[in-house]
């Protein structure tokens, strides 16, 4: 009969369902109750069980098919492929179950095992976990390898304790490929409730109702499937038994899941920062149930048979590989934090428009200037566009701020490498020159003088021409004490003689006065 038929979805915001929704939970309710009834009612009569089984049991399914088109026509990005997989989910399931049904009533014996049936169960099955990964594609793929692998441990983990504890002991003939196809329907709901439970709610801020929903039917549909594949294997199955009241309540949820889709839906799963990864669990499946199996075959045979030894082995491999897989998630982790922390450090003292050095930086290396043993000269340089109001209110802001960016270009190709080139603030930019006497100084501010008047710069078609006054202060014994404000007088002096020229002045000499701060 039926497998997985979940899968997640989109989610609902919050606050109260509107009036769709609360008669879509009505009548979900109503119709299990209805359906359950009508269970126990039929089960004297096979002609009606076999009718409530195969044809009343598709309406929610079919319906779900309908609706989970519409959600994946009005979704976008990875909810959009996200419903696009569970509506093909939706439609082999539906298409498994007609099958089934056509069985059931065109020939005597009813389904072969395994069938053409089997083909759309284990399709939809598959499909649910792909949708369940591309649902929470935010994931890293690292995380998303990670997940398989420990939906793997998972997963084989439990079919090898089922197998030696469960099955093989009840088993009077050798495994047929059917009792495998029947074992696949509650391994593959467990790889989807361990990926859900692994990829999205232990690697996402939060989960989207949507995909609650389907976790929820999924769980359903796993209890669901281990009971028919019990009854499949040892004794009968038939249509309109009662597990199949658990696949209807799980094809009923995913129902809801895709109307909850197509009325409220959210935003993707944001991933966390450092997931949780759940580490610990599939580890200690994998050992326990190593343990169980050395400890069974040992009570029950004495030595530990090939199988055994084969399955221990694989899970040790995995459990070795998805270490791998979390560390290495880890280091790429602690790369891009070690890389967002130096960024941070980096626009700390770095200008946004421009790029140069701020105005905090600037202070801070005037200070450690100052803080030095006196003797080496030191020089300092203010660099002040010329006319620079007249090219925001002629050409606008955007222009002033290219004019800035051009000017703050110029003087880095034209400073030196040991030379603290900062945007003081405006259109005024600053160079801290160490181990530089005056003359230096001077010869290196006329060149940055000339680098700014060369060629226009030109924005939109229009070209602006750029210059510059410059003031230069410089000390002989390394005081820094005075120079911001020695180098301002001769930036003034150089723009009341006319702009576009470099003016000089030589600072006091070190005294004992303690540096000024930042200035903000």
């Amino acid at each position: 009969m039926s497998s997985g038929q979940v899968r997640p979805g989109v989610g609902t915001s919050g606050g109260t369902p509107d009036r769709v929704l609360r008669a879509t939970v009505g009548a979900a309710v109503a119709w299990m109750v209805l359906y359950t009834v009508a269970t126990a009612l039929c089960q004297g009569s096979p002609r009606a069980a076999l009718f409530l089984g195969d044809i009343v049991y598709l309406v929610p399914l079919a319906a779900a098919v309908l609706v989970a088109g519409v959600a994946a026509r009005r979704e976008r990005g990875r909810h959009r492929r996200l419903w696009q997989l569970l509506a093909v989910a939706f439609a082999a399931q539906l298409a498994g179950e007609s099958v089934w049904a056509g069985y059931d009533y065109l020939t005597a014996d009813g389904p072969p095992a395994p069938s053409v049936a089997d083909i759309g169960f284990l399709l939809s099955s598959t499909l649910m976990v792909v949708a369940v990964l591309v649902g929470f594609g935010g994931a890293s793929r690292l995380r998303h390898l990670r997940g398989l692998l420990d939906s793997t441990l998972i997963m084989v983990s439990l079919a090898a304790l089922g197998w030696h504890m469960l099955i093989r002991p009840q088993l009077t003939e050798a495994v047929v490929f059917a009792d495998l196809v029947n074992i696949a329907y509650p391994l593959l709901d467990v790889v989807l409730l361990a990926c859900l439970g692994i990829v999205g709610m232990a690697g996402h801020k939060s989960v989207p109702m949507t995909v609650r929903l389907v976790g929820a039917a999924g769980a359903v549909n796993a209890v669901s499937d281990m009971v028919y594949t019990y009854l499949a294997t040892f004794s009968d199955y038939d249509s309109g038994s009662w597990v199949d009241v658990g696949f209807e309540a799980a094809t009923v949820l995913c129902l809801l899941a895709a109307v909850v889709a197509v009325r409220r839906p959210e935003p993707p799963a944001e991933p966390r920062s450092f997931d949780r990864g759940m580490p610990l669990m599939p580890i200690l499946i994998s050992v326990t149930a190593t343990s169980a199996l050395v400890v069974f075959d040992k009570v029950g045979t004495g030595t530990v048979s090939d199988l055994s030894l084969i399955v221990i082995g694989v899970l040790f491999l995995t459990v070795m590989l998805r270490q791998y897989l979390f560390a290495a998630d880890r280091a790429g982790l602690a790369e891009q934090l070690a890389l967002a922390v130096t960024e941070q450090q980096r626009l700390a003292v770095t200008d946004g428009l421009t790029g140069l050095y701020n105005r905090r930086h600037l202070m801070t290396m005037v200070e450690r200037l100052g803080a030095a043993p006196a003797g080496r000269p030191v020089s300092l340089m203010v660099v002040d566009l010329d006319h620079f109001k007249l090219v925001n209110d002629t050409h606008g802001h955007l222009a002033g701020d290219a004019v800035l960016q051009a000017a703050a270009a110029r003087i880095t190709a034209t400073a030196r490498s040991s030379d603290v080139v900062a945007r003081y603030g405006g259109e005024e930019f600053v160079l801290l020159l160490a181990d530089t006497d005056g003359a230096e100084a001077e010869r290196l501010a006329e060149r940055v003088r000339q680098r700014m008047r060369e060629t226009p710069v030109v924005i939109g078609g229009a070209a602006i021409a750029l210059t510059a006054s410059i003031g230069v202060a410089s000390s002989t014994d390394g005081s820094v004490q005075h120079l911001m404000e020695a180098a301002d007088r001769a930036l003034y002096r150089a723009k009341a003689q006319g702009r576009d020229r470099v003016s000089t002045v030589a600072a006091p000499v070190r005294e004992s006065v303690a540096v000024p701060g930042p200035a903000g």
